[in-house]
């Protein structure tokens, strides 16, 4: 016959199971995370080596017509620009990143004002372990913002532009929910 033992109590063993449990539980937030983040990227290639593109960044309905507050995003392949501004009668501030894939990024604070419908702003950033400013022009559109580009000159650690700016849907930055980007914009 079977004798049945009493089992005795292992507050080691319990505590193992207890941390195993704990353990498994972020990890499977970190999987969910890292899978939030991957896909966000905005293109995906297939064999023949053309882009495809994927969903976009949710997109926000403007609150103002004249109010820019909020954040925008561009992506462009697995390149991504993030923008928050504050704009408070005609100043604005905010933040900026650029996060390239496979390259450095740069990350900081901009600040400016609004003239008619240009948003006149300055980047001033840390990429490469470098501290730099740059001048960054934005023009209104229907909610979007698109960016102005020119030849530029520098002096110092300050880039600046020189001549004509031109705004293409090229340079384009969707408003999107804040909510779904903050953590990015932490620094």
């Amino acid at each position: 016959m079977y004798k049945l033992q009493a089992m005795e109590f292992r507050p080691w063993y319990y505590f193992l199971l207890l941390l195993i449990k704990k353990a498994m539980k972020h990890f499977l937030y970190i999987l969910l995370l890292s899978n939030l983040i991957a896909c966000n990227n905005s293109h995906t290639n297939d064999y023949s080596g053309n882009s495809k593109p994927s969903a976009s960044p949710p997109i926000v309905e403007d609150r103002s017509v004249s109010d820019v507050t909020g954040c925008y995003m561009k992506i462009t392949g697995r390149d991504t620009a993030i923008l928050m501004l504050e704009q408070k009668s005609k100043s604005i501030s905010g933040k900026m990143i650029y996060d390239n894939y496979e390259k450095d990024g740069s990350r900081g604070i901009i600040k400016g004002k609004e003239d008619e419908e240009i948003l006149k702003l300055w980047y001033d950033f840390d990429a490469e372990g470098m501290h730099s400013v740059l001048e960054v022009y934005f023009k209104k559109d229907n909610g979007k913002l698109l960016r102005g580009v020119g030849a530029m000159d520098a002096k110092t650690d300050t880039a600046y532009f020189i001549s004509g700016i031109n705004y293409s849907d090229k340079e384009v930055f969707i408003k999107v929910d804040c909510g779904l980007i903050d953590w990015k914009l932490k620094f």
